[in-house]
C-alpha cells in the first residue's frame, strides 16, 4: 500500500469571532489533529484573532491574524504576507478557503502564487442575498464570475447553500456539499448540567423550558420566536422560555414585544456563553425561528445532545430534522407554535425518546470524525490532482 503524501492545509477565513463557519473550522481543525496529526493544519485570518482564534492558539494550532485594513500600503503589504504565505513551494499546500471575502482574496492570492489546490467553502442559504451588505453582494457575485477559475472545487455546507451560489452564478460542476459536523462525545445530556444551568436561571424542575440559542440578528426572527411563545404559553401554563445569544439581554426590540404582549415573566434572556451543552440540556426543547441558514449549526448541537429541536424550514433543516412534524414554516408563529405544542404534547418518556432518535441521526450522519473523513479525502484528492505524471 502506497503512503499518503505529505500535505499542509493552510486555512483562510474572514474573521474568527463566534460564528457557525468559525465553529465549524475549529472542530474540522481539532477533529483533524486527533485523527490524522500526520497531516500540518494551520489558519490565516484577515481580520482579528477572536474568541475561537484564542481557543485554537491554545490548541496549539499556528494562527495568524493579519488585521487586513487600514492604509493601501499596509493592506498591500498584508496580502503581499499573503500571497507568499499561500505559495505551493514543496508541491504540498492545499489551501482552503472559508467564507466570501476570504474565497475571494485568499483564493486570488493562492492562484497568483501559482498554488492551484484551492478550494473554497460557501456556508449560507442566502435566498436572493437578502440582509447582506452592498459591499458583501459585490464580493459574491465577483467570487461567481471567478469561480471556474480560482478554486479546483466549492464546497457548501448545504444543497441550500449550492442551490443558490449555482443561481448567481457559481460554477454548479465544482460544487459539492460536505454538511457540518458535531463533535457528540462533546455534545451530550448531562443532567448535573440542566440542575446547574436551570438553577442559575431561576426555574423549577416541574417547568418545560424552551430555548433559541442566536445572537441578535434580523435573520434570526427572535420576533416570530417571542410570538410563537404568546400562543404556546396560552395553551401550557407550565412552559417557560430562554433566549441565550450575544446581544439579547439588552435589545430593545426584544424587551418591547416581550412587554408589549406580557411575557416578560415568562422569558429568561442571557448573552453568549460558551457551555451550550450544558444549554441544551437545560432545555426540554429547542427552537430555531430562522429566516435564512445554510446548515444551522445550533440545532444540531441540540439533537446531539439529546434534546428535542424544532425549526424553521430553512437551509437543510429537513434533512437534519427527518420529520416535517417538526418543521415550520418560516415568518410564521402559528406555524411555529404547532410545532412547539406537538413536541411538548409528548409525555416526557416521549419527548425524551424523540431526543435520543434525532441524536441518532446525528452521531450516524454528521459525526465530525466522519465529516473530517470527507474534507480529507477531498485535499488528497486536490494534491493527486496536480501531481507530476
Amino acid at each position: 500500500m502506497c503512503p499518503l503524501p505529505v500535505m499542509r492545509v493552510i486555512h483562510v477565513i474572514s474573521g474568527l469571532g463566534q460564528g457557525g463557519a468559525e465553529s465549524m473550522l475549529e472542530k474540522l481543525l481539532l477533529a483533524g489533529r486527533r485523527i490524522d496529526p500526520q497531516i500540518e493544519q494551520s489558519v490565516i485570518c484577515l481580520g482579528e484573532t477572536g474568541v475561537v482564534g484564542e481557543r485554537l492558539l491554545q490548541a496549539g494550532v499556528r494562527v495568524q491574524a493579519l488585521r487586513l485594513r487600514g492604509s493601501v500600503p499596509r493592506m498591500c503589504k498584508q496580502l503581499f504576507h499573503l500571497t507568499r504565505e499561500l505559495g505551493d513551494r514543496d508541491s504540498s499546500v492545499v489551501v482552503q478557503t472559508w467564507l466570501w471575502h476570504a474565497d475571494l482574496l485568499g483564493g486570488v492570492c493562492a492562484r497568483l502564487a501559482g498554488n492551484r489546490r484551492v478550494l473554497w467553502n460557501l456556508r449560507n442559504s442566502m435566498p436572493g442575498l437578502a440582509g447582506t451588505k452592498l459591499s458583501s453582494r459585490g464580493v459574491a457575485y465577483l467570487c461567481a464570475g471567478l469561480s471556474r477559475w480560482v478554486p479546483m472545487r466549492i464546497v457548501c455546507n448545504s444543497a441550500a447553500a449550492l442551490h443558490a451560489h449555482a443561481g448567481i452564478g457559481y460554477s454548479r460542476a465544482k460544487c459539492l456539499v460536505i454538511p457540518n459536523g458535531f463533535d457528540t462525545r462533546l455534545f451530550v445530556r448531562s443532567l448535573p448540567a440542566r440542575d446547574t444551568v436551570r438553577s442559575g436561571w431561576g426555574l423549577l424542575n416541574a417547568e418545560l423550558l424552551v430555548g433559541m440559542v442566536a445572537r441578535i440578528d434580523p435573520q434570526k426572527d427572535h420576533a416570530c420566536f417571542i410570538r410563537a411563545a404568546q400562543i404556546v404559553a396560552g395553551r401550557i401554563p407550565s412552559v417557560r422560555f430562554v433566549l441565550v445569544g450575544a446581544g439579547v439581554t439588552t435589545d430593545p426590540v426584544i424587551h418591547a414585544l416581550l412587554s408589549q404582549l406580557s411575557l416578560s415573566e415568562r422569558f429568561v434572556l442571557d448573552e453568549r456563553r460558551d457551555d451550550i451543552s450544558s444549554v441544551m440540556s437545560a432545555l426540554d426543547l429547542f427552537c430555531l425561528a430562522a429566516i435564512s441558514e445554510g446548515f444551522p449549526n445550533v440545532v444540531g448541537e441540540a439533537m446531539a445532545c439529546g434534546t428535542p429541536a424544532v425549526a424553521s424550514d430553512v437551509g437543510d433543516v429537513r434533512e437534519l430534522i427527518e420529520d416535517d412534524r417538526y418543521v415550520a414554516r418560516p415568518q410564521d408563529p402559528d406555524s411555529l407554535a404547532t410545532c412547539m405544542l406537538r413536541a411538548l404534547s409528548l409525555s416526557a418518556e416521549e419527548r425524551q425518546e424523540l431526543g435520543v432518535r434525532q441524536r441518532k441521526i446525528i452521531s450516524e450522519r454528521f459525526d465530525i470524525d466522519v465529516i473530517w473523513s470527507r474534507y480529507r479525502d477531498l485535499y488528497y484528492a486536490s494534491l493527486e490532482r496536480t501531481a507530476p505524471r
